[in-house]
């Protein structure tokens, strides 16, 4: 079905539960914090006035953990991943659960009511310079979330605790980043044998850092040409064709970021956002939600049994990310009438869901502008082509490699 506001609204409202002020992350479920935090977002994108209740705030406020300051919200409070899912383990999921919820208080004027003891470790010299020797930046797009958690503790370690040394950790951090980028790509990860896909997924959370700090991107024309080569023809950035929440948020971002910061490829860059508009505003579902793919009947996220998805009712994680995409395009795309009105607002601290707005009204896409669009649009058909077919006989050869 076509996109439709008030079909979503009536998603989000679909999650709330009146008694407490709180969101599940899937109808039928029960609330959850991933769910309140992104729900509450979500309206603020969608420029809904007063949209988190006192009482959601004290919600989110409750479900940190006095001792180590962790938010630890109902849906990881009674369960962990098996000892054997060494990717998403506990530890993972309460630091990105944590780096969540912190935005929503902040964005509605609150701070943790404890300070975020797990991180202060992260502003010792030594204590960090383990932890990144640790990383194995072949897992890109793992590691890129890891990266992001601690970029942003320490930005929020120093700007709102005050809490000491802070700011020269994020140095080290930076330092650390700059000395392993992959000239050839700007990204980190693909001179060590991860393909492009996973280093854009991977790439896009410590870029956020990149961009909120001022901080140079280095070889930001490779990093355009990459994303842009990753692009399927129907739209979507992901491995496989179908779009994912995740992987076209990653590469929309990306795009829209250094469109506004260098003079590089932004016809291509505008056709591919189009491209990508055309593709998520008939992804929504008729429960007025937004599922992970077009191909996928059900979605989990990291692995927590709250967030599961079906192909009736689809995820408040995945709905959360399509919005916020849908708002990254209307940034650029000035002229595109679908997303004149609606998609007003980010959050105003680094997090994902963050993003330097413009004034939009400033820029305009000029005649000019249209017609390197057009030049653009037939290159890109011409790619597209190229592309399905290198890739169709790849996927050939691979199926005979395993036969």
């Amino acid at each position: 079905m076509n996109f439709s506001r008030d079909k979503l609204i009536q998603y989000l409202d679909s999650l709330y539960d009146k008694e407490s002020g709180t969101y599940a992350s899937v109808y039928g479920h029960g609330s959850t914090l991933y769910g309140t935090g992104y729900a509450v977002l979500t309206k603020y994108y969608l420029g809904i006035r007063n949209p988190c209740e006192k009482r959601t705030l004290d919600f989110i406020s409750n479900c940190q953990d006095e001792k180590t300051g962790f938010f630890v919200g109902p849906e990881l409070r009674n369960w962990s991943p098996p000892i054997e899912n060494i990717t998403h383990t506990r530890e993972h999921l309460l630091m990105h659960l944590t780096v969540s919820a912190l935005p929503v208080l902040t964005q509605f004027g609150q701070t943790p009511k404890f300070p975020l003891k797990f991180a202060h470790a992260f502003t010792d010299r030594d204590y960090l310079a383990n932890w990144l020797s640790q990383r194995d930046l072949t897992k890109a797009w793992l590691e890129g979330n890891n990266l992001l958690f601690i970029g942003q503790l320490l930005v929020f370690l120093r700007d709102v605790e005050k809490y000491p040394h802070a700011d020269q950790a994020l140095v080290q951090w930076f330092n650390w980043l700059d000395n392993r980028i992959d000239p050839a790509t700007g990204l980190w990860g693909t001179d060590l044998g991860c393909n492009h896909f996973g280093g854009v997924y991977g790439g896009y959370h410590q870029l956020l850092v990149y961009y909120y700090e001022n901080h140079p991107v280095r070889s930001p024309e490779c990093l355009v040409d990459v994303v842009l080569n990753l692009q399927h023809p129907d739209g979507g950035f992901a491995e496989y064709r179908g779009g994912g929440a995740c992987e076209d948020v990653d590469c929309v971002d990306i795009l829209v970021n250094l469109y506004k910061l260098y003079d590089y490829r932004r016809a291509d860059i505008r056709v591919a956002l189009r491209k990508c508009l055309d593709h998520l505003w008939t992804l929504q579902r008729y429960d007025g939600g937004f599922p992970s793919s077009r191909f996928e009947e059900t979605h989990i996220h990291m692995g927590i049994p709250a967030t599961k998805t079906t192909m009736e009712h689809c995820g408040m994680f995945e709905t959360w990310f399509r919005v916020h995409t849908f708002a990254l395009i209307a940034e650029i795309l000035t002229d595109e009438p679908r997303l004149a009105t609606g998609f007003v607002s980010f959050n105003s601290t680094l997090s994902m869901g963050w993003h330097p707005a413009w004034n939009r009204s400033e820029h305009p896409i000029s005649t000019e502008d249209c017609k390197s669009e057009q030049i653009a649009k037939i290159n890109f058909f011409k790619r597209s082509i190229i592309l399905y077919q290198k890739r169709f006989w790849d996927r050939v050869r691979h199926m005979f490699r395993i036969g």
